[in-house]
């Protein structure tokens, strides 16, 4: 058996910088990434799903068409490859444009959030910000977790929960600015 040597930073820079490249609406590109996704071989699918995180959080929506597909993805990847499924989890998180998709992910990422790998925790925090950022009813419930995890004492918690809560205050900014315009 040929061990594939590791995916590092510089290869998936690499991939999605050649991806980016490629005229849009890229769907030669989108067919072999989707291809590798839900290929049985673990390493291509970890290179994959690393790549649509990647594409994923440079361009919002570019897989939107594949929403569903990286949803269901999330619920069968093996609790085994965990790297897999959190890139997974972020890349459906970014690309799911209908309130069924972001509420069916949510269920998914609220058990993702429990994991004891810290740093699944940390993804599971960004994708469930995601969403809450697009749906206002999961708002409440991604803030308390966001303010329990700056307080946690895992670094990679507190820097992704302050991270998100960048992404989280505009929207809650503008709520109460909303509020206080119609209340005067």
């Amino acid at each position: 058996m040929v061990v594939p040597r590791s995916w590092k930073d510089a290869d998936g820079v690499a991939a999605m910088r050649d991806f980016l490249l490629q005229l849009p609406p890229r769907r030669a590109a989108v067919r072999e990434l989707m291809a590798e996704l839900l290929s049985p071989n673990p390493f291509a699918r970890r290179c994959a799903a690393d790549l649509a995180r990647r594409v994923s959080l440079r361009e919002p929506g570019i897989l939107r068409k594949y929403a569903g597909v990286l949803i269901n993805l999330v619920s069968v990847i093996p609790l085994d490859q965990w790297q897999t499924r959190g890139y997974v989890t972020l890349a459906a998180a970014l690309n799911a444009s209908t309130h069924a998709q972001r509420m069916r992910l949510a269920v998914l990422v609220r058990a993702l959030v429990g994991n004891k790998r810290v740093a699944l925790r940390a993804i599971a925090l960004e994708a469930f910000a995601n969403l809450a950022a697009r749906e206002p009813e999961l708002r409440d419930e991604v803030m308390l977790l966001v303010e329990r995890s700056r307080c946690d004492g895992t670094f990679a918690l507190r820097i992704r929960a302050r991270r998100m809560l960048l992404l989280l205050l505009p929207a809650s900014a503008e709520k109460c600015t909303r509020h206080r315009k119609t209340s005067l």
